[in-house]
């Protein structure tokens, strides 16, 4: 539903932008800095990243953006809580290089866009037999910028939704002590399905 809207907004949005009566308030497309919260699938996560200034018309941009996650060790949970030796969340640690491609709306000053690169993940070796997995995010957003009569303030708020699709499983079985690949539990992909963003840009200029 969410991605459904976005899509909208970025095919109704562009005829309605007039450079004469909204240009005044045109987003800002410089170099910036991002933070966020992300959910992949039932992950929790919160990343940073660096974009460059929009260029080919204002329309393109390359980020880069890494941070960490949690990955919920709730699977195939042993009937004794004895043997439970794991525990509830697992970290790890997250990259992406994104090519965005953008356009203006007229709605407020803003865009959207839509994102796709690939991504990496550092996982530890009690969580998967996979130390590093690669796989490949793709995003559609929407970032809106405050402001006044004249301009467009230099921060924005932004949302986005996609998919993502790594290589790598949690198919250890304990989480303490010597690592031991997994026989009776039941093996989950790391990083992959639906993925969701929020948080805010900061613009250089």
């Amino acid at each position: 539903m969410v991605a459904g809207l976005i899509l909208a907004l970025g095919i109704a949005a562009p005829s309605a932008y007039d450079p004469a009566i909204d240009g005044a308030l045109r987003p800002r497309g410089g170099l910036s800095v991002s933070a966020g919260v992300q959910r992949l699938q039932d992950e929790f996560g919160v990343w940073g990243g660096l974009a460059t200034p929009h260029f080919a018309g204002g329309h393109l941009s390359f980020r880069l953006e890494g941070g960490v996650g949690w990955y919920p060790d709730i699977r195939a949970l042993p009937e004794e809580v004895a043997d439970q030796d794991f525990g509830a969340w697992s970290l790890y640690g997250h990259g992406r290089l994104l090519l965005q491609a953008s356009t203006r709306i007229a709605l407020a000053s803003g865009r959207v866009y839509a994102a796709l690169g690939p991504s990496v993940m550092l996982l530890d070796e009690q969580l998967s037999s996979e130390q590093i997995s690669p796989g490949v995010v793709g995003l559609l957003g929407l970032e809106l910028f405050a402001g006044d009569d004249y301009r467009a303030f230099p921060v924005s708020v932004f949302f986005e939704a996609g998919g993502t699709a790594h290589l790598a499983s949690a198919d250890i079985e304990n989480r303490l002590g010597p690592p031991r690949e997994s026989e009776t539990t039941i093996d989950r992909p790391i990083g992959t399905g639906l993925a969701l963003n929020a948080g805010l840009r900061f613009y250089a200029w």
